[in-house]
């Protein structure tokens, strides 16, 4: 697969994870409001961060793919809301 096809797949994947994720994160910030404990805090900045990357990443990622078209760092970056989906995920499980 070229460099593109690699880069439209991360930007569609983290599309459709944007939408699960806004929502965790609008669960988690009403959770925090109801609850003023410094942990409850803690656990929605967590999940607050993966709708924010799932937007940024692309963008980051397609700028980087502009400048310099055979920089594999741009396909990489694509994998980083996965990967931080992939440890607010097993860190539910594990709480």
């Amino acid at each position: 697969m070229t460099m593109r096809a690699w880069l439209w797949l991360g930007t569609v994947l983290n599309a459709l994870i944007f939408v699960p994720a806004a929502l965790m994160a609008y669960n988690a910030v009403e959770l925090a409001m109801e609850n003023n404990a410094g942990v409850v805090v803690a656990v929605a900045a967590l999940f607050v961060a993966l709708p924010i990357f799932c937007v940024l990443t692309p963008y980051a990622a397609w700028r980087i793919h502009n400048k310099r078209t055979e920089d594999r760092n741009a396909a990489l970056m694509m994998a980083a809301p996965l990967v931080y989906a992939a440890f607010l995920v097993l860190f539910l499980l594990n709480n």
